[in-house]
């Protein structure tokens, strides 16, 4: 059996009808079960009924957000059950480096049934896991304002558009924020109280946003992460640095700093709120441990 989560409201509504064409597809190979969100989140719920119901592949329609909480149910779950991903979001930023045909629904339907997989890294921040990318700071503010779309300029916009939007809107006004970075035996970023950063983003996969080539060095299975961090900037500076990481060219500005690590530890006088593939958390304590848990899931490739 054939597992299928979609989450309805993925992608503005189109997910649900784009579910049916991957059912349809699938069932030309095999059974096929269909497992639908009813609220923010459930994937993970489901990823896990499906496993305990004979699912031997996961099948999720939708975007990073769906496929974030599916994944941490097929890790939760224990079973060896890869995730196949049929991209219906907004950004979609984890299979641009997984490079699968996912908006593609025959072809991706084709790479199900053939059934190889890749065993790739799943970054963890502060317990919970990652594919794609995690982070705090500017990312977060953004999210934060285009979860209130009464205010946010981006509110009749939809997917990248919507998130560039939002950025541009936030990019001026956003006053950073103060934590000491580390990793491994390395002092990185040790902000002063009067020193604050911009944005750390902690990058499995090299897309972010949607239009950001966060990480253009990144890899998901060389059992590290890359650590990206942009120091606080004057507003004409951060346009500047951003407008660069749409190309990937951001790496070598003054104010970024870009290190590959397994370990790396945050540490700051509140806790603070961080996103992981595009949804928001918050952190128990003020101290954050990221870490990199090697081969831990295995995907549709």
């Amino acid at each position: 059996m054939i597992g299928v989560l979609v989450n309805p409201a993925a992608g503005g509504g189109r997910a649900q009808a784009r579910a049916v064409l991957v059912a349809r597809a699938l069932a030309e190979w095999g059974d096929v079960r269909l497992f639908e969100t009813r609220a923010r989140g459930e994937e993970r719920a489901l990823a896990i009924e499906a496993c305990d119901a004979g699912a031997r592949i996961v099948a999720v329609v939708g975007g990073d957000g769906s496929s974030h909480h599916a994944a941490r149910g097929l890790l939760e779950s224990g079973a060896p059950i890869p995730l196949a991903i049929f991209a219906a979001g907004t950004g979609n930023d984890f299979v641009k480096t997984l490079g699968t045909p996912s908006h593609d629904v025959p072809a991706m339907a084709a790479r199900v049934m053939r059934g190889t997989s890749l065993a790739i890294d799943v970054g963890v921040i502060d317990g919970v896991p990652f594919l794609n990318a995690a982070g705090m700071g500017f990312d977060v503010a953004v999210l934060e304002r285009m979860q209130q779309p009464s205010t946010s300029s981006a509110f009749r916009l939809r997917g990248t558009a919507a998130y560039v939007s939002t950025a541009l809107g936030a990019l001026f006004s956003y006053d950073g924020f103060d934590a000491q970075l580390h990793h491994g035996t390395d002092h990185v970023r040790a902000s002063s109280p009067n020193t604050r950063h911009l944005m750390t983003v902690f990058a499995n996969g090299r897309a972010f946003g949607g239009a950001f080539r966060i990480a253009p060095t990144a890899s998901l299975t060389d059992g590290h992460l890359d650590v990206i961090d942009f120091a606080r900037l004057s507003s004409v500076a951060r346009l500047a640095a951003f407008f660069r990481a749409t190309h990937g060219t951001h790496l070598s500005h003054a104010a970024v700093h870009h290190a590959r690590a397994t370990h790396i530890v945050m540490t700051s006088r509140v806790p603070l709120a961080f996103e992981a593939d595009g949804e928001l958390y918050r952190a128990a304590g003020t101290t954050i441990d990221v870490t990199v848990r090697p081969q831990a899931l295995r995907v549709i490739a």
